[in-house]
């Protein structure tokens, strides 16, 4: 007697390993279709709800909300996570076990934002979901609307339907008693190359993965090349420094360099590296040095559990005394008297500009509420010998 065959049952779900690896990957006969031909065979509310999300991913994955245009790279990593882990969750801890990504509705995004004010999400973490699923929400035919503001889910009174935006107080390191050239030679002894780095975000206000990826025998640049929007008519500046590599969003800027202080540390960066070489080790990505970066900063206290501040911070710092150079006053966080309007504006497109954000009011962020202002005034500069880059 012949023994009965045990033909494995088909797997209708896969691993999320294996969805990013081959988002679309046919299992039968579709192995000629495209994505879209594969969305549109597979009817509304069929079970392989991952591989649906794959296909809507990999049709729409790189497009930009309300732009024409792609998307950051970075967008691109975190938007298959975020679908991926809110319809997982959805299923499992909700009442809709059966919802596949086409059908999403209201209902089920108020479900989600429940869930995540039980979790204790910040109301930041909470709008940036919303902003996702709203641009999800278009992918799949569906008007933006579904998906509320959290004060319509949560009411206008919770603390979490609207995110707070305006600093409230100097999250400089400086405020919380630390001085940076007290702590940058203990930086400097355990990695010359972090200490650089830090430097970099004190003196021209560079986030972190912006000091890392800087090159600086390539990043002088003359003011004739300067991007017309970074450009500032009351600069004294001869020289920028171009920024592209590790920007947000990727979009480049130039920050003006000013005083005796930037033009030594610019020396003391290209005799660091060699030509074409970033701020980060030698002989380690990117990826590797971030980590190194913040394990360096954590062994000199340089974390939020244990003195209050993070790397951030020196953005910070440079932000509020830029503020306070350009008003001639503190700034509102740090307790400055308050300036006419115009002044205070000036003060916050210039703080704005220089970070890379070129909207007035962003400067809030850093330097608290409109309150303040600023009186402009940069000093010259003498000849340095430091590499720029030509016209040419």
């Amino acid at each position: 007697m012949t023994s009965r065959s045990t033909k494995p049952a088909r797997r209708t779900y896969r691993t999320l390993a294996q969805i990013q690896a081959r988002p679309y990957a046919p299992r039968h006969r579709d192995d000629t279709m495209t994505p879209a031909q594969l969305l549109a065979a597979l009817p509304l509310g069929h079970r392989d709800w991952k591989r649906i999300l794959a296909c809507i991913l990999a049709i729409h994955g790189r497009e930009h909300g309300t732009k024409d245009k792609v998307v950051s790279n970075q967008t691109m990593y975190e938007r298959p996570r975020f679908l991926f882990q809110f319809f997982e969750e959805l299923h499992t801890k909700t009442i809709y076990h059966t919802v596949e990504p086409r059908c999403l509705g209201n209902r089920h995004v108020a479900a989600m934002v429940a869930v995540w004010a039980e979790r204790g999400l910040s109301a930041g973490t909470i709008a940036n979901y919303l902003s996702m699923l709203r641009v999800f929400a278009i992918w799949i035919g569906k008007d933006p609307m579904i998906v509320r503001t959290a004060a319509r889910y949560l009411g206008s009174g919770s603390v979490l339907a609207h995110r707070h935006q305006v600093a409230d107080e100097d999250h400089s390191w400086v405020a919380a008693g630390i001085v940076h050239a007290d702590v940058l030679e203990q930086i400097r002894a355990l990695s010359p190359h972090v200490a650089m780095q830090t430097e970099f975000s004190k003196l021209f206000g560079l986030r972190p993965k912006e000091a890392r990826c800087l090159r600086p025998h390539e990043a002088v640049i003359p003011r004739a090349r300067v991007l017309p929007r970074d450009a500032d008519p009351n600069s004294p500046a001869t020289h920028y420094l171009h920024l592209d590599p590790g920007t947000k969003g990727g979009r480049p800027r130039d920050v003006p360099i000013e005083t005796d202080a930037q033009w030594d540390l610019l020396r003391r960066a290209q005799a660091l590296v060699r030509p074409g070489r970033h701020l980060g080790r030698p002989g380690y990505t990117l990826k590797q040095n971030q980590g190194h970066f913040y394990r360096v900063l954590e062994k000199v206290g340089i974390t939020k559990k244990e003195r209050g501040v993070v790397p951030y911070g020196l953005r910070h710092e440079f932000a509020n005394d830029t503020y306070e150079e350009k008003a001639g006053v503190a700034s509102p966080v740090r307790g400055g008297s308050v300036p006419d309007r115009e002044t205070d504006r000036a003060a916050r497109r210039v703080v704005s500009r220089l970070l890379g954000h070129h909207r007035g009011q962003v400067a809030g962020s850093y330097v608290g509420s409109p309150r303040v202002a600023p009186s402009a005034q940069a000093e010259g500069k003498d000849e340095v010998s430091v590499k720029v880059r030509s016209d040419e």
